[in-house]
C-alpha cells in the first residue's frame, strides 16, 4: 500500500512538472521537428510499417517511438503538446523505476532521493520537455542493464527475459547502438567478475530470444514485405555516423565530458567525489563501467550532439545519490561541505537565469559580438517586445537561495539538498517562456511562414538550407515521390501535368538577392524574423536549366 502511494505521488509531481507549457512551444530542434513530421507522415499515410520523412524512406531510426508520436498524435492532434507528450510518460517511467531499482539495490531512500537527484539536474530535467527519441531509449537501456545485473546475482530466468526485452526495445527505438550500449559494459563487468560467473544456459536462451522477440520483429517484418533495402541502408547510415560528421555536428574528442560535467551540474560534481573501482561486483561498478564506455565510445563518434550521451545521466545521478545519503545520515555537520556546494552552484545558476532573460530581452547587445552572420543579425532585430516573466526562473532561484541561506545558518543542511534540486526542476518549467523566445529568434519566422498554409493545399519548399519545418507546420499532404520510388529532383520545375497544386518557397532573408536571380519564374511576396517566403509567379511550370547552380 504505502509503495503505491508513492507511485501516486511520482504521476502527480510528473504531471506538475512536465505537464504545464508542454505545447506553448513550438518544436524547434532538429530532432524534434524530424521525428514529429515521421509520425505525421504516418497518419497521413496510414501505414505504419516504415518511417518515412518527405515521403521517402528515413534511414535513421527504427519506428518505436515514431509510433509513440503518432498514437498519442492520434489521440491528441498533430501538435506540439502530443509530439512531446510520449517523453512525459517516459518521465513518470524513469523516476518510478529510479525508486524501484534503487530501493532492490540499496533502500526506498536511496530511491527516492535517486528520483530526486535526476530530476534536479539540468539536462536529465529538460530532455523530458522534449520531442527527441533519448528519454526512452536510455530508460529501456538502463532498465535492461538492471535487470542484466539482476539476472546475474540472482541467476533467475525472469531477469534474463526482462534484460533481453527491454534491450530488443531501445534496438527498436534508436537502433543497434542499444545492443553495444549493453553488451560492451556487461561484457566487461562479467570479464572482471569471471570467478563468481556461472553460464546460464536457460537464462541465455531467455534472454536472446526476448530479445529478438521485441527488437527483431520489425526487421523481420521488412523482410517480409520485400524491403530489405531499409534494412542495409539503416546499418550503413549507422556505420557513416562513426566516420563521418553528420549534418555539420562536430567537435573535439572531450565534447560530451564537458557537456555531462556542465550540463548534469550539480550532480556531476558529487559524483567525481563518488569514483571508486574497488568492489568489482557491484552495482556501482557497472554504473562506472557504463559511464566510461558511454563517454568513451561517442567520443570516438565523428557526429558530436549532446544529448548522444545523455544514458549517462543514470550512473551520474546514482554516483550523486551513493555520496549524498551517506551524507544525510552521517548528520549536518557531514553535509556542510554539500550544502556549501549546493548553495553556490544555485547562485551561479540563478544569475546565468538572470543575465539569459536580460539578453532575450535585450538582444541587440549581441551585435556588438564579431563574427555573427548576416542570417543571426536579421533574427536578432526581429524587434520582439521584452518580457517581464523571462526574469522569472532567476527571482524563482535566487529567493528560494535566500531562503536555504537561512537555513545554512542555522545548520539544516538537509533541507538543503532537497530543497536545492527540487528548485532546479520547477525553475525549469517556468524557464518556458525564455526557451518559447529562444525558439522564435531561431526558426520563429519560418514557422510563422508556413503555419499559414497549414490548412491549404498547396507546396512549401525551403530553398539554400534543409529543413522540415515546411512539412510539419505546412501540414504537407502530397508525396513528391515517383512511380519509381525516387524523390523529384526539384519538384517545383516538374511538369506540369504531373504538379497542379500552388507552389511556395522559403528560404533565408540574407540569400533572397541569389535566390531571385537563380530563379526568375518566382517573386518575392514576404519576409520575417530573417526568413524569406516566394510565389511561383503562374501555375506553368517551366524548367529551369539550374544544373551545377548552388547557394551556400
Amino acid at each position: 500500500m504505502q509503495n503505491s502511494k508513492i507511485y501516486i505521488y511520482v504521476s502527480l509531481i510528473t504531471m506538475t512538472l512536465f505537464l504545464p507549457f508542454l505545447g506553448m512551444v513550438d518544436l524547434f530542434d532538429w530532432d524534434e521537428v524530424n521525428f514529429a513530421e515521421c509520425a505525421r507522415e504516418m497518419l497521413v499515410r496510414g501505414d505504419y510499417s516504415q518511417v518515412l520523412i518527405d515521403y521517402i524512406p528515413f534511414w535513421e531510426k527504427p519506428p518505436l517511438f515514431i509510433w509513440m508520436q503518432a498514437c498519442s498524435m492520434k489521440t491528441f492532434g498533430v501538435s506540439n503538446f502530443a509530439a512531446r507528450f510520449p517523453n512525459v510518460v517516459a518521465a513518470f517511467f524513469t523516476f518510478s523505476f529510479l525508486i524501484y531499482a534503487g530501493s532492490k539495490i540499496k533502500e526506498r531512500n536511496f530511491g527516492l532521493l535517486w528520483a530526486l537527484v535526476y530530476c534536479g539536474s539540468f539536462l536529465p530535467n529538460i530532455y523530458f520537455h522534449s520531442g527527441i527519441i533519448d528519454p526512452w531509449f536510455n530508460l529501456f537501456i538502463f532498465s535492461g542493464i538492471y535487470f542484466g545485473y539482476q539476472a546475474f546475482t540472482t541467476n533467475t530466468i525472469l531477469n534474463y527475459a526482462l534484460s533481453g526485452c527491454l534491450i530488443g526495445l531501445s534496438i527498436l527505438t534508436k537502433g543497434p547502438v542499444g545492443l553495444l550500449l549493453f553488451f560492451a559494459p556487461a561484457f566487461l563487468f562479467i570479464l572482471f567478475n569471471r570467478k563468481k560467473f556461472s553460464l546460464n544456459i536457460r537464462g541465455l536462451f531467455a534472454f536472446v530470444f526476448s530479445l529478438i522477440s521485441a527488437g527483431g520483429f520489425w526487421f523481420l517484418l521488412l523482410v517480409f514485405q520485400g524491403k530489405e533495402i531499409v534494412i542495409y541502408d539503416f546499418l550503413a547510415y549507422q556505420v557513416r555516423l562513426f566516420q563521418n560528421e553528420d549534418a555539420g555536428h562536430g567537435g573535439p574528442f572531450y565534447y560530451h565530458f564537458v557537456v555531462l560535467v556542465i550540463g548534469c551540474f550539480p550532480a556531476s560534481f558529487f559524483a567525481m567525489r563518488k569514483l571508486s573501482f574497488k568492489n568489482k561486483e557491484s552495482f556501482q561498478f557497472l554504473m562506472l563501467l557504463t559511464l566510461v564506455f558511454t563517454i568513451a565510445l561517442f567520443s570516438i563518434v565523428q557526429t558530436k550532439i549532446i544529448h548522444y550521451s545523455s544514458l549517462c545521466y543514470f550512473p551520474i545521478t546514482y554516483l550523486a545519490t551513493g555520496y549524498l545519503l551517506p551524507k544525510i545520515k552521517e548528520g549536518e555537520q557531514s553535509l556542510k561541505l554539500s550544502a556549501r556546494i549546493l548553495l553556490i552552484s544555485l547562485g551561479i545558476y540563478g544569475l546565468t537565469l538572470f543575465c539569459f532573460a536580460w539578453t532575450l530581452n535585450h538582444p541587440l547587445s549581441l551585435l556588438s559580438i564579431t563574427g555573427i552572420d548576416k542570417f543571426t543579425i536579421d533574427t536578432i532585430k526581429q524587434g520582439l517586445p521584452p518580457s517581464l516573466l523571462f526574469y522569472l526562473p532567476s527571482i524563482l532561484v535566487l529567493a528560494a537561495l535566500t531562503k536555504l541561506i537561512y537555513f545554512y545558518k542555522k545548520n539544516q543542511n538537509r533541507i538543503i539538498v532537497i530543497v536545492a534540486f527540487f528548485t532546479i526542476a520547477i525553475s525549469i518549467i517556468s524557464a518556458s517562456f525564455m526557451i518559447k523566445r529562444v525558439g522564435l529568434y531561431s526558426q520563429g519566422g519560418h514557422v510563422a511562414l508556413c503555419k499559414d498554409f497549414k490548412d491549404q493545399n498547396v507546396i512549401i519548399h525551403p530553398i539554400g538550407f534543409k529543413s522540415f519545418v515546411p512539412l510539419y507546420f505546412g501540414r504537407q499532404i502530397t508525396s513528391f515521390v515517383k512511380d519509381d520510388g525516387t524523390l523529384l529532383e526539384e519538384f517545383f520545375l516538374a511538369n506540369q501535368n504531373d504538379l497542379r497544386l500552388p507552389v511556395y518557397f522559403t528560404s533565408k532573408a540574407c540569400k533572397k538577392g541569389e535566390i531571385l536571380k537563380l530563379y526568375p519564374k518566382i517573386e518575392l511576396i514576404k519576409e520575417l524574423g530573417g526568413f524569406a517566403l516566394y510565389k511561383r509567379k503562374n501555375n506553368r511550370i517551366e524548367a529551369l536549366n539550374h544544373q551545377d547552380k548552388k547557394i551556400d
